[in-house]
């Protein structure tokens, strides 16, 4: 049943004429009429208004009588209202607003937060950075585990005398760690995808890399099922041989298993 009608019928059942409604309500007339003629879609501060005049919920009994679950009707008959409608809408519908915000945050911190629930798992934390850099061409990798109270169980450091550059780490169902990164350490060319599995004691377990003799760099992993990984990275591509200025990267992404092998 449209809002209008609706209005119309609470107004007449309880022996209240047009004059009289828009006396207690401070609606005008004209307004009154067109609304409950459907001419026009009353703002929320009217239907608020007209309501606590009829002393009843308007929109709870259109929803009623058209057995609707949930209805937002948002509508600003002029500026001067607007903060009124906002705060009608957010009073009436909160509980809703709340919910679809903690959708939204999940959703978007969906892949930190499963890394913080498997971390939370023992009551420890782990952090990779980039460490050491005494030039261009010198860095180093650093993994560190740290209890409930911040205290660093272990460090690692991962790399070799080139620069090896950090990107993310990564608890496995078996309570050790892959790092994911960038090396000009080790491979083929001048950068490549470096991968490292890590014991929950900190003690290094294999390391590998991937690519060719471009620059190809490891930015994140994230674990797509069970003993799988996905890695993303990107790749550079070039017309020439050479790095050169007609170069560009290109993301890259694939999947290993839990001793690195590329799937």
């Amino acid at each position: 049943m449209k809002i209008g009608k609706r209005i119309k019928e609470i107004r007449i059942s309880q022996g209240l004429t047009k004059d009289e409604l828009s006396e207690k309500s401070g609606i005008a007339v004209r307004t009154i009429q067109r609304i409950e003629n459907n001419q026009v879609t009353p703002s929320i501060y009217s239907i608020k208004a007209i309501g606590e005049a009829l002393d009843v919920d308007i929109n709870e009994t259109v929803a009623d009588s058209n057995d609707t679950k949930f209805v937002i009707k948002f509508v600003i008959s002029n500026f001067s209202n607007l903060f009124v409608d906002i705060k009608t809408l957010i009073n009436r519908n909160w509980k809703i607003l709340l919910g679809l915000f903690v959708l939204v945050v999940i959703t978007i911190f969906y892949e930190d937060s499963k890394l913080f629930l498997a971390d939370s798992v023992d009551n420890t934390s782990i952090s990779v950075s980039t460490i050491n850099c005494g030039s261009e061409n010198e860095c180093d990798i650093e993994v560190i585990k740290k209890n409930g109270n911040g205290s660093i169980i272990w460090k690692r450091v991962i790399g070799g005398t080139s620069y090896d550059k950090a990107g993310q780490v990564i608890r496995t169902k078996d309570g050790d760690y892959i790092v994911v990164g960038s090396t000009s350490s080790y491979g083929k060319g001048n950068y490549d995808v470096f991968i490292t599995k890590v014991s929950s004691e900190g003690e290094i377990l294999w390391q590998k890399t991937y690519g060719e003799f471009l620059n190809d760099y490891g930015l994140r992993i994230a674990a797509i099922d069970n003993n799988l990984y996905q890695i993303e990275g990107t790749r550079q591509i070039c017309k020439t041989v050479n790095v050169s200025n007609d170069c560009y990267d290109q993301e890259w992404l694939f999947k290993i298993d839990g001793s690195g092998l590329v799937q």
